[in-house]
């Protein structure tokens, strides 16, 4: 599979998560937090044994701070996909994508019928496709991600560790996919 290079688009004025750098410069995960391709595609590479585990794909409720870069009303449904990334047997990623419902009769259509492939693999083989800036948090004890993280039983180690994660939309024929990825300290 033949990987694009993706051009960059500023991030929506709706985006509250600060810019990568310098940001995350003090999150000791920096390279991770501000790489710019896929990071399936790094996880792979850099272990013998890659598995991606699907913990959640259909209509679903986005999180709170989502309906303001999704254009949409508190509540209101959307296409949601949340997966571990796991690495020799580790989780490393927790991956939590989000997207309108109609979308997926659209430009991300191909999105309802992804199984256990990486969002990475609809995304980085598109040509057309341009990606926000990245944006980094650590994540507090209240986040909605962490929560998530803590429910798919992937949080190693004491329950309230400090865990980073980013978020870029992509877009791609006008309609925007939200990609948040929550790094596990094993990273």
């Amino acid at each position: 599979m033949a990987l694009h290079r993706i051009r960059r688009i500023p991030a929506p004025p709706a985006e509250s998560w600060p810019p990568a750098l310098p940001c995350g410069r003090r999150s000791g995960i920096e390279s991770w937090l501000t790489h710019p391709g896929s990071l399936t595609r790094r996880l792979r590479q850099g272990s013998t044994r890659f598995e991606l585990r699907l913990l959640r794909q259909g209509p679903a409720r986005a999180l709170r701070d989502e309906y303001p870069l999704l254009g949409l009303p508190p509540g209101r449904k959307v296409w949601r996909r949340d997966v571990l990334l796991i690495a020799d047997g580790m989780p490393r990623v927790l991956g939590h994508s989000v997207c309108r419902l109609s979308a997926l009769r659209g430009p991300w259509r191909l999105l309802r019928h992804l199984g256990v492939k990486p969002v990475g693999d609809a995304v980085f083989t598109r040509p057309q496709t341009r990606r926000s800036a990245l944006r980094v948090r650590r994540l507090s004890t209240s986040s909605p991600l962490l929560r998530l993280a803590r429910q798919a039983h992937a949080l190693q180690g004491a329950p309230d560790a400090a865990l980073w994660a980013r978020r870029s939309s992509f877009v791609f024929g006008g309609q925007g996919l939200w990609v948040s990825e929550v790094f596990f300290r094993a990273v």
